[in-house]
């Protein structure tokens, strides 16, 4: 009986060290997930880029009342979704690098501060990856990413224009109502109407590709 009761806490050890193991490697891969750059990131961070400087080109044109060149850009959405699908580091680059190409296209020239606003969006937005892991097949995953979203939005339009204040010689006042207020209202309004159906329309096309 006493060499059973041994037997049996050595095979009981035996599997919560195997089950412990087994967690430490999924959140090590996880963590991974969120931070890591591999082939997979960089290949979606080229992919995001250009369909935001793309779609960025084509909404351009429609100008809002401001103090810039502030334009309705519903593709706002494509460093919004990259970033909390495929984390921030992906949502850095396609915010920053899709803008600057957006812009360059259009013909507006480079506005760093922008660029580095919009990679800021793109990457507080990929936070949601910490709590989400980039699965978003529920309605509180989707409600985190959409308040990342937000606050992403807010942080990298201050960014962009509290910083035109020393560039551009604007008034805070002017930054703020003439920059911030406009484009963080048209990017929250196009943000948050359609993150939550991309991200619907993603669990879908996973699922229906086995991979949800």
């Amino acid at each position: 009986m006493a060499e059973e009761n041994v037997e049996s806490k050595r095979e009981s050890t035996e599997y919560n060290d195997s089950d412990l193991s087994e967690k430490v490697v999924e959140q090590k891969s996880l963590t991974a997930r969120v931070w890591g750059i591999g082939v997979r990131q960089i290949v979606f961070m080229a992919l995001g880029a250009a369909l935001y400087g793309g779609l960025s080109y084509v909404t351009n044109i429609i100008q809002l009342p401001s103090a810039g060149n502030v334009s309705f850009r519903p593709a706002i959405v494509i460093p919004l979704f990259f970033g909390v699908v495929f984390g921030p580091w992906v949502g850095l680059f396609v915010g920053g690098v899709g803008n600057l190409i957006g812009d360059y296209i259009s013909g507006y020239g480079v506005y760093w501060n922008w660029d580095i606003g919009n990679g800021l969006i793109g990457f507080v937005a990929g936070l949601a990856m910490l709590i989400t892991w980039g699965r978003y097949n529920s309605t509180r995953a989707i409600v985190v990413a959409e308040i990342l979203s937000v606050v992403g939005i807010v942080v990298g339009i201050a960014f962009a224009a509290y910083n035109d204040i020393w560039i551009s010689k604007l008034s805070f006042i002017t930054a703020t109502t003439g920059e911030i207020v406009p484009a963080a209202g048209s990017d929250l309004i196009n943000g948050v109407i359609l993150v939550p159906i991309l991200l619907v329309a993603y669990v879908a096309a996973m699922r229906r590709f086995g991979r949800g």
